[in-house]
């Protein structure tokens, strides 16, 4: 089991690009761990600098450029 303990202390636009993320599969998406360890520290900067700089980010595309603006600012695109 995938748990991240501090998934409810983020708002809900930046719980939505995880979820969004983990139609992935959660094996996938516990792979990011420098983007999760940044969520975790609250630098959602870096988190989004992290998921840009991913073979998902170049598989998806404009959705890639879509979720990191959005863990990036927390505001919904």
């Amino acid at each position: 089991a995938f748990t991240f303990k501090w998934w409810a202390a983020l708002d809900p636009v930046r719980q939505e690009v995880l979820v969004n993320m983990s139609f992935m599969g959660m094996r996938k998406l516990v792979g990011f761990r420098n983007m999760l360890a940044a969520i975790e520290a609250g630098d959602y900067g870096i988190a989004a600098d992290e998921l840009l700089d991913s073979l998902y980010a170049k598989q998806v595309g404009p959705r890639a450029q879509r979720l990191a603006e959005q863990l990036r600012t927390g505001i919904r695109s």
